[in-house]
């Protein structure tokens, strides 16, 4: 699947960031299971910038299926 989501470099970094952003807030209170299959949405779509902050609940140390896998 070809993303038609913009990328641009973020910082320094050479990760070529989506300009959109999933806001993982959204997932902060919700099962695993929930959490899994929004995080597979969003790849499925082409989104790979991912926003996580300590208040968002558990799932800011564990997002799922992308944890750490920069790849997908």
């Amino acid at each position: 699947m070809s993303s038609m989501i913009a990328v641009q470099p973020f910082g320094r970094t050479g990760h070529a960031s989506t300009r959109i952003i999933f806001g993982a807030a959204a997932i902060g209170n919700v099962s695993q299971s929930d959490a899994d299959q929004t995080m597979e949405l969003i790849r499925e779509h082409g989104i790979n910038h991912i926003d996580t902050a300590a208040s968002y609940g558990r799932r800011r140390t564990s997002p799922g299926p992308m944890d750490g896998d920069s790849s997908r």
